[in-house]
């Protein structure tokens, strides 16, 4: 086989080209200290280096996420210890109002102070973040939560959002709580009852705090009327109307009872009592209404009366807190035009017709998206009945309750015993809702520091993430510097041997084998 001399330099040059690029790439490793100067250096390597790399990042962005959350969960935190203290301050000097021995002028001193905390604890209400935001009105972080009219009412205008922040990669949290659950709403859980006078009372009775005193009882959670009447022999009785959270009677009035002036509680029907004192006039009127609701939803017919046919409607029940239906009314109507049917709509949403079939005695109709209610029998054409959320009706709002007793302070009562009498009955219900708000803010202040903790705990985890990608990001990029330095002589002597190889061929001719 005949070998060209254009043969021979062509694959010389080819030689010398090929280990002067394979010790071009060693060096680039060295020098960058990356084992990977191309993806075509190891294929699997670099898509799995994309794929740590970006949740690499992703775990980066959390971990500012984090740190933007501690920051205004911290300022929230700082603020509520400050409202804490504040509404210490004021439920010491509620205490102090219910000192008979004050004078009127006294009172005023009192009003002047409560009217200075109320200004206290508006400001700290309406406070800011670092960027300028209202930390308590939700969504609406550019306009304050709170503002007060022309005459002094203070009423929420941020609205309900939830400041949701990404802190990992399931797990969002908020960051900031509504002042409208704040400084308006109970506690979740709470059990307690607050107590109203009517204004127009003449008498000197004075509620006192309520008590349940059977947390099985039937009337537990719903809201009581007591109304006194003269009897014809001159003593004094009471009747009692129970209502629910929709307002509608669920027992009364009552048959009049005989009020005696030396009782100290209240029997009201149901599981419930209230300390009562004093000796009300005919017409007074009081009320006992819960913090809470034991049913998250009520029923009612809302179809003309001889509609029913044999349909007896009983209360709703919540199958599934999370259902689509939660928080929204249904309203049901029947037709039975040989074949019962019903139809539903949901905040004005309205369904297709459903075949019905009576469930017999004790049976429930389900009205999916989470609810279901109690239902019997065959109803009439034209039925209808509805299916309602309610919260408790209670006015819980703080400010609201020092407006009150504000008001109250101010009012000359020496000498007036009815007029004294209706100051207590506010001084008392001003203190049962200062100590729901006070509950209320403390359970903020324990969620904002659970989720603190959370936030550390997710924090921790997260460190034990950074160090495994960045350690499987080292064993997939790092170059080992031993194996690369040995390379790099190693293509280094290959590339002077090629170059002498190349040279001793270059000088052989059959002109110098010759003789």
């Amino acid at each position: 086989m005949r070998i060209s001399s254009n043969l021979f330099f062509e694959t010389g040059l080819r030689t010398i080209n090929l280990q002067q690029s394979d010790l071009m790439h060693r060096y680039q490793q060295v020098g960058t200290g990356r084992r990977m100067i191309t993806p075509a250096d190891d294929p699997l390597a670099a898509a799995q280096t994309i794929n740590i790399a970006q949740s690499q990042s992703l775990n980066l962005r959390y971990a500012e996420n984090r740190q933007v959350a501690k920051t205004q969960l911290g300022t929230q935190e700082n603020t509520l210890d400050s409202v804490t203290t504040l509404l210490q301050g004021i439920k010491t000097r509620l205490v102090e109002a219910g000192n008979g021995t004050l004078s009127d002028a006294d009172r005023g001193v009192l009003a002047n102070v409560l009217e200075n905390a109320k200004d206290n604890l508006m400001g700290l209400a309406n406070a800011t973040d670092g960027n300028g935001q209202y930390l308590f009105s939700g969504h609406s972080g550019s306009r304050p939560p709170f503002i007060s009219d022309a005459f002094g009412a203070v009423s929420y205008q941020g609205d309900e959002g939830r400041r949701l922040i990404q802190v990992d990669q399931t797990r969002q949290l908020d960051s900031a709580d509504n002042g409208l659950d704040i400084f308006t709403k109970a506690a979740p859980g709470a059990r307690d009852y607050i107590t109203h006078a009517a204004n127009g009372n003449q008498g000197t009775g004075i509620i006192g705090k309520p008590v349940i005193s059977d947390p099985k009882g039937q009337y537990v959670g719903a809201k009581f009327e007591l109304s006194f009447t003269q009897a014809g022999d001159g003593s004094m009785e009471y009747s009692v109307t129970v209502r629910d959270a929709g307002d509608y009677v669920l027992s009364g009035p009552s048959a009049p009872v005989t009020y005696d002036p030396e009782t100290e509680t209240l029997a009201l029907p149901g599981g419930v009592q209230v300390a009562f004192s004093g000796v009300p006039a005919d017409g007074d009127a009081f009320s006992i209404e819960p913090v809470f609701v034991t049913d998250p939803f009520i029923s009612a017919q809302q179809s003309a009366p001889g509609t029913e046919g044999t349909a007896v409607l009983g209360e709703p029940s919540v199958t599934d807190p999370v259902g689509e239906y939660m928080g929204k009314r249904v309203d049901v109507v029947f037709q039975n035009t040989g074949t019962p049917q019903y139809q539903l709509t949901v905040d004005g949403d309205t369904g297709p017709w459903v075949n019905y079939t009576d469930p017999g005695p004790g049976g429930v109709l389900d009205l999916g998206g989470g609810l279901e209610v109690e239902f019997e029998g065959v109803p009439g054409d034209g039925y209808a009945f509805s299916v309602e959320p309610v919260e408790p009706s209670t006015n819980l709002n703080v400010f609201d309750a020092l407006d009150d007793i504000i008001t109250s302070l101010k009012t000359p009562v020496q000498g007036d015993p009815a007029a004294y009498a209706n100051y207590q009955n506010v001084l008392a219900s001003a203190m049962q809702r200062i100590d729901v708000n006070f509950d209320q803010v403390q359970t903020v202040v324990s969620s904002v520091g659970t989720r603190l903790s959370e936030i550390d705990a997710i924090d921790a985890n997260s460190s034990v993430r950074e160090l495994s990608y960045a350690q499987d990001l080292s064993r997939l990029e790092d170059v080992d510097y031993y194996e690369a330095i040995a390379q790099l002589q190693l293509r280094t002597a290959a590339l002077e041997a090629a170059s002498m190889a190349f040279k001793k061929i270059q000088a052989t001719s059959m002109f110098n084998l010759k003789g």
